[in-house]
């Protein structure tokens, strides 16, 4: 496999450029157009494989795939003297180290997309779930299966179980919507 097909591509349509706009996370000075996704991707691709050739022809490496890279978990972060003595101040508030403070900060907002259509989707199966009480017209668990197929997001799963109360539970997969999903904030 070659290099470039482990780079990390991103595509968005620009309303502005009236275009798809992709780029490469590895390049972050790279970026291509087109008037279709596909001829976006193409051209970046291209212009991609130009700046891996340019780099080989001057003796140097070219960039390690994301997915390939080891990440310590350590960063130096810089902050004004007055963010870090808000944080700190914070982080006591909250019984943390400024660290797991910080952390829980940057572990939400990674994840805030994540958690907002969670959010979204358990408003909605709950909805559909409490209508089925209403008037003592329980629908099946299999029937309300398929009400929550239809509108599934890959971070839950399809799984509903009835008790003997008649009632259906809505199992969420929470690794995948975000490690401190449900957690305090600095635990």
């Amino acid at each position: 496999m070659d290099i470039i097909d482990k780079y990390e591509f991103h595509l968005h349509y620009s309303e502005e450029d009236a275009a798809f706009i992709s780029s490469v996370a590895e390049f972050p000075y790279l970026s291509a157009d087109g008037t279709t996704p596909e001829q976006a991707y193409a051209a970046i691709r291209s212009v991609v494989e130009e700046a891996v050739g340019i780099l080989a022809e001057e003796g140097r490496e070219a960039p390690i795939p994301l997915s390939e890279r080891e990440f310590k978990g350590n960063i130096s972060l810089r902050l004004s003297p007055e963010t870090h003595r808000m944080a700190t101040m914070r982080s006591r508030q909250e019984g943390c180290s400024l660290n797991q403070f910080l952390t829980s900060l940057i572990e939400r907002n990674l994840y805030a997309d994540s958690i907002d259509k969670a959010v979204k989707q358990l408003s909605l199966a709950t909805r559909t779930l409490s209508s089925q009480f209403e008037g003592g017209s329980w629908q099946k668990p299999a029937q309300v299966a398929s009400i929550w197929a239809k509108n599934s997001q890959p971070s839950y799963s399809d799984a509903f179980a009835a008790n003997s109360a008649s009632y259906a539970i809505v199992q969420m997969n929470v690794s995948t919507v975000a490690p401190s999903l449900g957690a305090e904030l600095c635990k």
